[in-house]
């Protein structure tokens, strides 16, 4: 396998990170350009270390990044290649952030939300759907035993008003309690050529310590003379690692940790920044940077953003080495069924807001019914279908 320089794996991450819309098909691009045209990793590797992302929280692109780039050149790559990903959306988003909160409140403006609004309620069910159909391939008793799950969820976040870290721990043990008998997961063993295997530093290599020094000392300096970010970096951190998932599973959770608690912005901008976020190629977890932009301008936005990361970079670092141990261990399994079974209520739940507040005329629901028949039966990349919207919605209202 070829060994790049950091200045390639970050040039690609860059590239990647500047064209990659879509979710999936991101993952397909860096596989496409990683593996087989670049070969800096062989197909197997690239597809375990997948695997192990997806088991953990965060935003599994990045994750991946964070692999790929500590395997080719240890804690520079692994701290610079996840980052470079994530800074073209980054950018964007903060850039949108910068308009929206300056002129937000013009007329065209506000027609242009009205539609992204009911656009949003529209991507958060084809997503609720999609992960439906992950977690529950099949409809059998086990099925029934995670949409229980899912219920409980919904009707704790929506009419009991209970927090979010308790819905989702309550969900991985009845996770425990409904799956680790059903038969469902069993211990298996993966081939021997499977393995994700990450080096890692030796203790008293300075080389190796280094890039992390750095990072912590810049973070220091921001939270020590700016007020405010250390809040905000720690709120993401929490909110990093509780999203398991990937993708939206994260919205439920920020809503009711910075909304409806922090309540940094109201659910109106907090819509719009997801919306915004479609927009940008990268993530969802990106609507952390829009956020953070407007908690505390710039400082706030490169806090938010890498607090909402750090949780998956370092658990992939820790974890890479016994990556077979762990994704097949029969408790991992159910727990994290349990977790995204609770995830898809919780997704729900905000469906529900959302729908409330954004589907409010023929308008709205019209762009509403169109955009979910585009999105489940189509399939097609949603980019065209915000531009679409973005120009309708300037007709509409």
């Amino acid at each position: 396998m070829k060994r790049p320089t950091l200045l390639e794996i970050v040039k690609t991450a860059l590239y990647i990170g500047t064209i990659g819309y879509g979710g999936p098909a991101i993952l397909a691009l860096m596989k496409k350009v990683i593996v087989h045209e670049k070969g800096w990793i062989c197909e197997d590797e690239f597809m375990n270390a997948l695997s192990l992302s997806q088991i953990l929280p965060g935003a599994i692109g990045v994750t991946l990044w964070g692999y790929i780039g500590h395997k080719l050149r240890k804690p520079w790559g692994g701290i610079l290649a996840p980052f470079s990903f994530v800074f073209p959306a980054m950018i964007a988003i903060t850039a949108l952030a910068w308009a929206y909160f300056t002129y937000g409140d013009l007329k065209f403006v506000h027609s242009i939300f009205m539609g992204l609004g009911a656009l949003v309620v529209a991507l958060l069910i084809n997503a609720t759907l999609i992960m439906g159909k992950s977690v529950f391939p099949r409809i059998d008793r086990n099925s029934y035993k995670g949409i229980t799950i899912a219920t409980l969820s919904f009707l704790g976040i929506t009419f009991l008003h209970w927090d979010v870290v308790f819905i989702i721990l309550i969900s991985g043990i009845c996770g425990v309690l409904f799956f680790y008998f059903s038969g469902e997961f069993e211990q298996e063993k993966l081939p021997g050529h499977l393995k994700v295997e990450i080096d890692v530093p030796k203790a008293g290599m300075l080389q190796n310590y280094l890039p992390l020094l750095l990072l912590v000392g810049i973070l220091a300096t921001i939270f020590l003379f700016i007020s405010g970010t250390w809040i905000i970096y720690t709120t993401f951190l929490k909110i990093g690692s509780l999203a398991f998932g990937g993708g939206f599973t994260a919205i439920p959770l920020i809503q009711q940790v910075v909304v409806d608690g922090m309540h940094w912005l109201n659910l109106t901008a907090f819509r719009d920044g997801i919306a915004l976020g479609q927009i940008t190629p990268g993530p969802v977890f990106i609507t952390a940077t829009f956020i953070g932009f407007k908690v505390n301008g710039i400082f706030g936005a490169l806090v938010a953003t890498i607090g909402i990361f750090t949780p998956s970079l370092a658990a992939i670092i820790l974890l890479g080495s016994v990556h077979a141990k762990v994704k097949n261990m029969k408790i991992v399994k159910v727990v994290i069924k349990g977790f995204l079974s609770g995830f898809i209520g919780l997704l729900l739940a905000v469906v529900y807001q959302f729908g409330i507040h954004s589907l409010l005329g023929w308008q709205t629901w019209t762009i509403f019914a169109v955009s979910t028949g585009y999105l489940i039966g189509w399939k097609k990349d949603a980019i065209w279908l915000i531009l679409g919207i973005i120009g309708v919605s300037l007709l509409m209202f």
